[in-house]
């Protein structure tokens, strides 16, 4: 369970950085996806293994009238360990309608997708070819 959790919060803390990068090709928004579905894979995992246990323990302790020990389950920790694992499995859901929706900047360039240029900096596509009409000629 902790080993769950400590590989997928270092593995979405990474993700904050790498995710911009999904904008250059497909195959690098795959692989995102991919590494974003590990983590919220890791992470709810974690909190349903972590569920499990503290419930068990809970009736078990419970159930254990000559020690006269009661428990009870915290609010709180649940509440925080559900609400990461909610967060993690946007995160892979908004990555997973990225990498299947949005035209990536190449795409756009190539020609392949249509998207919006304005959306990107002054000059990103100066290395276009200049279009050309019909026999090859270039259109004005």
């Amino acid at each position: 369970m902790f080993g769950f959790y400590l590989a997928g919060t270092c593995l979405a803390f990474v993700m904050i950085f790498i995710s911009p990068l999904i904008v250059r090709s497909r195959w690098l928004a795959f692989l995102i996806g991919i590494f974003t579905f590990i983590a919220a894979l890791l992470i709810t995992g974690a909190t349903v293994i972590a569920t499990v246990l503290f419930i068990i323990f809970r009736n078990t302790i419970v159930q254990q009238t000559q020690v006269n020990i009661g428990a009870s389950i915290g609010v709180t920790m649940f509440g925080l360990m559900w609400t990461a694992t909610a967060c993690s499995i946007f995160a892979f859901v908004i990555q997973l309608c990225l990498m299947c929706c949005c035209a990536s900047r190449r795409d756009v360039k190539r020609g392949k997708k249509r998207g919006s240029k304005k959306a990107y900096p002054e000059g990103a596509f100066m290395d276009e070819k200049p279009k050309r009409g019909l026999f090859g000629r270039r259109k004005a």
